[in-house]
Parts: structure tokens; C-alpha cells; sequence
């Protein structure tokens, strides 16, 4: 992989990611309409909507049924606890309660030890910290020092109101996400699969049309940008696949429905994962050879053979029906496409193959082009159905 000093980092800073997914976002919704993005979205809002809704019945139940005086807790309690999954919202129930009763306890203990004071703040705040990393909290969690500071403000009365309505909050945030529509991320999973093809097989078109004209050293480095941001992007689709097998832990209805598309997915993933890495690998010997860098002629040599763009073109095609295989229900036309695509590749190969041993050998070109045609081989082999290593990513 390569990895120059000063390459760009954007696309991984949390700015470069919230632009790239309000942009992602805002192509998906122009490609498929506003009806069709309301419903390839519909599981995220019932989710929204369950949360608000439980956030609202614990403030009713603790301020008109338990009459406890500060009902607001109850709410945060939820949402403190409500997570991606179900799993990990009982994990962070569990996690919320401990981190404040340890919170109260020591705050308690503190203040009869050593009173109020600044050594007390400051001893509250350093072992709150330190309890977070031993007791493995996620680093955002930082319930045992504010409830402890909070116990140190408004006295030992209030820490105990505090566990009370969280125990509520959380009692009522694993109830909402583990029996009523418990988030599911297959479906989601599967459309970030089709996002990424489609963006993958955009690229491979872009240099398939760049390759079959005129192209230079910029056109190369933007190819070679695109596949690197591709390549990050990539880990955070890996991620939502496992995030989709999470889902289905504590899940015991309708769990065999699920667990072929989990399959399906985890093993899109990392076929994707592979492709893209390669595609990657190609914008990189462009670049190489258009800057004239390791010996390569540069400029003077970037009139390839056709045959290598045609198999580009082919290469697009095939990411291209891979991703309509990962959503919806998958149609034959899409396989059968993308089989074509696969055979068209390999005979682009075998005429790129036939038209090399006709040049001159040994020469500078020779090693570039060898490792251009083994990327190209090692896409198709990633995507194909019968005897690639990713048989169960095909539905």
C-alpha cells in the first residue's frame, strides 16, 4: 500500500467525513427521488421516532406517576442508554448505571472524608477518569466524574434521585430497543455496499474514458485520490456490516431470515475491500507512469493500448452490477450482466495479452504493464461467482 509523507488526510478528519456524507447523502437522493429515498429510509426514522416516543413516556411516568422532582432526568436517562443496536444498548444500560452509582458512591465517601473543597473536586475528576479507563467505558462516557461533581454541587440528595430516574431511563431505553422494532442494519448495510459499487465503478468508468483519450499527470493524481478516499471509506463500510451482525444479537424471531443476507454482506464487504485496494493499485502505476517516476517514460507513453481501457470499461460494468446484487431482491438480468462483463474483461486481457508480445520485449514499459494486467485479473477473480474466493457475497 502506498503511503507518501504529506498525502491528503481529509477524507478521514471528521469535517472531511461529515462533507463527504452530506454529499453521498444529497447524490443518493437526486439518483433515487425523494419517494424512494423516504423509503430506503424508513427504518431510521421509525428508529427516531421510538426514541422521542420513550423519551416522552419516561418524563410522563416520572413526573406524573412517581412524582420525582426532577422528571428531565428520566428522558437523558434514555438516551444516554439507547445505542446503535440492541446488544450494545443493554451493554450501555449496564454501563450508565454502574458509572453512576460509582459516581455517587465516591462523591459520598469524599465529601465525609475530606468535606468540600478543591482537593475533593480535583480527586473526583482525576479517579473518575481513571475508573473509566479500568472499568473499560467508552472513552465518551464520562458519567462517574459528572455525577460525582454533580453529588459534590447539590449534595448526596440529589445523587441518589440521579441513580433512581437513570435506573428508570435505562430500564426504559433497553425495553424500547430490545422488544419494540429492534434496529436492524442489514438492509442498511446492503445499500452502503451499493453506494460504494456504484462510486467504485464510477471511478473505473472515469479512467476507462481518460485511458481512450487524451490524459495527463492531473487526471491521473485526482484517479488516485478518488481510490485512496475510496479505500477509507471502504473500513466504515466493513464496520456497518459488522454493526449489521451486531444487530441480530439478542434477536430471536425472525433470526434465520437474516443471517444468509448477514453473510451476504460481511462477504460484499471485504470482496469490495480487495477490488478496491487494486483498483487503487492501477490509479497508482498511472501516476507513476505519466510523472515518469522509477524509469517509467512518462508523458511519451501514455498512449496505451486501447485494450486496457476496454477492460477498464468491462471492470466498471462488473462493480457496477455487484452492487445491484446487494440490494433488494437481486433480478438473474444483474448476474447474468455481470458475467458478461467478466467474460468481456478477460477477452479484453487475452487481445491486451496478444498485442504485447508483438512489441518489443524487456522494455520499460513491460513490468508496468504486468502488474496493470494482474490488478485487472485480480478484480475479476474477486467478483466471480463460481470459483472467486467471495461465493457467498452473490445472492
Amino acid at each position: 500500500m502506498d503511503r507518501e509523507p504529506g498525502r491528503k488526510q481529509s477524507a478521514g478528519a471528521p469535517l472531511g467525513r461529515i462533507v463527504s456524507g452530506a454529499a453521498a447523502g444529497l447524490a443518493r437522493l437526486r439518483a433515487q427521488g425523494f419517494r424512494e429515498w423516504l423509503r430506503a429510509e424508513r427504518d431510521a426514522f421509525a428508529q427516531t421516532v421510538k426514541v422521542t416516543l420513550a423519551c416522552v413516556f419516561g418524563w410522563w411516568l416520572a413526573a406524573y406517576v412517581l412524582k420525582v422532582p426532577l422528571p428531565v432526568l428520566v428522558p437523558i436517562g434514555v438516551l444516554l442508554t439507547v445505542s446503535a443496536t440492541a446488544y450494545s444498548t443493554v451493554v450501555r444500560g449496564f454501563q450508565q448505571v454502574g458509572a453512576v452509582v460509582v459516581g455517587v458512591g465516591a462523591a459520598s465517601v469524599l465529601i465525609w472524608l475530606i468535606g468540600v473543597n478543591a482537593v475533593t473536586l480535583s480527586v473526583l475528576v482525576a479517579s473518575g477518569l481513571v475508573l473509566t479507563r479500568l472499568l473499560n467505558l467508552p472513552a465518551q462516557n464520562v458519567q462517574i466524574p459528572i455525577t460525582a461533581l454533580l453529588v459534590l454541587s447539590l449534595g448526596r440528595t440529589y445523587g441518589f434521585a440521579r441513580l433512581a430516574d437513570v435506573l428508570l431511563g435505562a430500564a426504559i431505553g433497553i425495553a424500547a430497543n430490545l422488544l419494540i422494532l429492534p434496529p436492524r442494519f442489514v438492509e442498511h448495510a446492503a445499500r452502503e455496499l451499493c453506494d460504494m459499487s456504484g462510486e467504485l465503478a464510477e471511478l473505473a468508468e472515469d479512467m476507462a474514458d481518460g485511458l481512450g483519450g487524451h490524459w495527463t499527470e492531473d487526471m491521473a493524481r485526482d484517479w488516485l485520490d478518488r481510490a485512496r478516499e475510496l479505500s477509507q471509506r471502504l473500513e466504515n463500510t466493513k464496520d456497518t456490516a459488522d454493526q449489521a451482525a451486531e444487530s441480530m444479537r439478542l434477536t430471536f424471531r425472525r433470526r434465520r431470515r437474516y443471517e444468509r443476507r448477514l453473510r451476504q454482506a460481511a462477504e460484499a464487504a471485504t470482496c469490495l475491500d480487495h477490488a478496491g485496494h487494486q483498483l487503487r493499485s492501477i490509479a497508482r502505476g498511472l501516476v507513476d507512469l505519466i510523472a515518469g517516476a522509477r524509469g517509467l517514460p512518462g508523458e511519451e507513453a501514455a498512449d496505451l493500448p486501447e485494450p486496457l481501457a476496454e477492460e477498464l470499461r468491462a471492470l466498471s460494468r462488473i462493480f457496477y452490477n455487484f452492487g445491484l446484487l446487494q440490494v433488494g431482491k437481486a433480478r438473474s438480468r444483474d448476474m447474468a450482466d455481470l458475467c458478461a462483463a467478466l467474460r468481456e474483461g478477460e477477452h479484453q486481457q487475452r487481445h491486451l495479452t496478444a498485442e504485447l508480445a508483438d512489441s518489443p520485449p524487456k522494455g520499460p514499459l513491460w513490468p508496468l504493464y504486468g502488474a496493470l494486467l494482474d490488478d485487472c485479473a485480480r478484480i475479476r477473480h474477486e467478483f466471480d461467482p463460481d470459483t472467486g474466493p467471495h461465493r457467498d457475497a452473490f445472492p
